[in-house]
């Protein structure tokens, strides 16, 4: 278009600028938004929305920001998509305060909810598991039908905030508006009983996991054995890391973590070195959590070795 002498206009800029974005090339289309400033053409409210939306793409959670108050400056109501993507940047570099920040000026987007789910997210990723709770509320409130990310999400939080009680009610009303949990609804729910040492509660959750259409992950019984490690319940601990390899699934550090430390605190020394034995042969490498518990385990190990007249 330069080469043939033709003035690029709105709409080619902001058809650049939106590709640019979704190429995730976020400082090109920047370049593109500034010459279209210093040109002709006046950039409008889809102009700007490709813009804040490169900058969600790369990251740029500042610049997204100032491209928004640039647009209320220029006498620019942000749209909704605008406003997602600001708040959408903001989560991933988890700066959740601004996210929230953005999320109460969006006065005329109530009935858009994907800017709630991006800002339950950002709660979730800031700790913030009230204010994750408070706006899953809040969407029931303006008429809205939360969907399984957003419960996900507001479960999360409450995993982070070791909330159990209040995950379980979330899950509870997920199954009341006939949502089907996910193995991540799950393996958040395990994970929160055992923070919290219900462990009966934990594997009632694995068991209904079962049973439904989910297929456990490493995670789901991660998140089962060390619950069954908060409730000092070593052998349902080995029986969960047998039925994972029985489910083709290797179990982690942190699976071998939970079952080793839950032998030790049942004194089962022989299976904790066994499990530690194992973990080598799976090639993984012991922490300084499981190099502390094989000294502690040895430690009685050689002591019944030593009485027996025998080294070890």
């Amino acid at each position: 278009m330069h080469d043939l002498n033709l003035e690029a206009d709105v709409t080619s800029y902001s058809a650049g600028i939106s590709v640019c974005g979704k190429g995730e090339q976020w400082q090109r289309a920047l370049s593109l938004f500034n010459e279209m400033r210093n040109s002709n053409a006046k950039p409008n409210v889809i102009s700007y929305g490709a813009g804040v939306s490169a900058c969600e793409k790369g990251k740029q959670w500042q610049l997204a920001l100032s491209m928004l108050s640039e647009m209320r400056e220029a006498m620019l109501e942000p749209s909704v998509i605008s406003c997602n993507a600001g708040i959408s940047a903001c989560e991933k570099c988890e700066h959740w305060q601004r996210a929230l920040a953005l999320l109460s000026e969006m006065h005329d987007s109530k009935s858009a909810l994907v800017s709630y789910s991006a800002g339950i997210s950002a709660c979730q990723k800031g700790g913030q598991w009230q204010q994750a709770v408070s706006f899953l509320s809040e969407t029931r409130a303006v008429k809205l039908e939360p969907d399984v990310i957003i419960f996900n999400a507001g479960i999360s939080a409450c995993e982070k905030g070791e909330q159990w009680q209040q995950a379980l009610a979330l899950l509870s009303e997920m199954h009341e508006l006939h949502l089907e949990a996910d193995v991540t609804s799950y393996s958040a729910g395990i994970s929160v009983c055992g923070k919290g040492e219900q462990w009966q509660l934990a594997l009632s959750l694995l068991n209904e996991m079962r049973n439904s259409e989910v297929k456990p992950n490493v995670i789901s019984y991660s998140a089962g054995v060390s619950a069954c490690e908060k409730g000092k319940q070593w052998q349902l601990a080995l029986s969960m890391l047998s039925e994972m390899r029985e489910a083709m699934l290797e179990p982690n550090v942190i699976s071998y973590n939970a079952g080793i430390s839950a032998c030790e605190k049942c004194e089962q020394w022989q299976w904790a070195l066994a499990l530690l034995s194992d973990m080598h042969d799976s090639k993984l490498l012991p922490n300084v959590i499981c190099t502390t518990l094989q000294a502690t385990a040895l430690g009685p190990a050689r002591a019944r070795k030593a009485r027996s007249g025998i080294g070890l």
